[in-house]
């Protein structure tokens, strides 16, 4: 147990965490912070590892700061754009990292393989995308021996589909080894994909924080709404319509999203549509709220 992260009444050198007095304490799982650039995840991120100076106030990672020497192998930071060295081969980047960190080389092949992307390892730097840039600083943040912080901005956006699809369970596996890792992400959906506790930030401060994004979406004002994936989608939202206590129905993206005052009333509609319709159900859950129903959520809410 205890704070692997923690900063205390912590401001930047630059906007928008310029003004702020952050005091924040994360251990070992998964955690999110929601919102965009502007509102400070992504530099937020760069201040733990070490890479943003801080301006007042006080920041400790694993026991130190993040430039200690003791400290900064065992930081990785992921950020959406990675720069690594472009006149050299992927395994020779994962060799370097190697050596920087102070841990035993690892074929590279099998580094990559964690996240299905082994084909790169020979490749050049400079002839990958984005999305293959991507991916490889997440196989190197994701496979090191010597990380205990790991610090992603964005992890399932622009990077190779190939990777994305281990990205949540390699997260949660780091996890469960003690690690803290703290996703940065826009993406309510991603956020609560990936963590375990959400911390919501507006213009560099917290507006909120949730033990799940369903104590998030359970104040948020339009009500609950489920995404059901169904055998019939127009034969389902014309049984679902005929529900009073639904109050909007619409098909979006081959899915149905039905919204209702709360999510148990709301299932049960949809459970006697279902049934009525004769289609098959295929999935029912929860629809996550946008990033402005959760801040409006969070304004509205009693303070706990």
């Amino acid at each position: 147990g205890g704070a692997v992260i923690s900063l205390d009444a912590v401001a930047a050198r630059h906007a928008p965490l310029a003004r702020s007095k952050l005091t924040l304490a994360w251990g070992a799982g998964v955690h999110s912070i929601v919102g965009t650039a502007a509102d400070g995840g992504p530099l937020l991120l760069a201040v733990v590892a070490g890479r943003e100076r801080v301006r007042s106030g006080a920041l400790r990672v694993l026991g130190g700061a993040p430039g200690d020497a003791s400290v900064r192998p065992q930081v990785a930071l992921v950020p959406r754009t990675p720069p690594l060295p472009e006149a050299m081969r992927v395994h020779e980047v994962l060799d370097l990292a190697a050596t920087l960190r102070g841990e035993p080389s690892r074929p590279a092949a099998e580094r990559l393989g964690a996240l299905g992307i082994e084909s790169l390892a020979s490749r050049a730097v400079r002839t990958l995308s984005h999305e293959e840039a991507h991916a490889v600083a997440l196989a190197e943040a994701l496979t090191s021996a010597r990380v205990r912080v790991l610090l992603v901005e964005e992890p399932l956006v622009e990077v190779d589909p190939r990777a994305a699809a281990h990205v949540a369970r390699l997260l949660r596996a780091r996890a469960a080894d003690g690690c803290a890792v703290l996703v940065a992400t826009a993406s309510v959906r991603d956020a609560g994909e990936l963590a375990d506790d959400h911390t919501l930030m507006q213009m560099g401060a917290v507006a909120g924080q949730a033990a799940s994004l369903a104590a998030l979406g359970a104040f948020t004002p339009a009500g609950a709404r489920l995404r059901i994936l169904a055998s019939d989608p127009l034969a389902l939202v014309a049984a679902i319509a005929r529900e009073p206590d639904v109050e909007a129905v619409a098909r979006r993206e081959g899915l149905v999203v039905a919204r209702g005052k709360d999510a148990t009333t709301l299932a049960r509609a949809v459970g006697r549509a279902v049934i009525a319709s004769g289609v098959d159900l295929i999935e029912m859950r929860p629809d996550s709220p946008t990033l402005d129903e959760a801040r409006s959520a969070v304004a509205g809410r009693a303070p706990s």
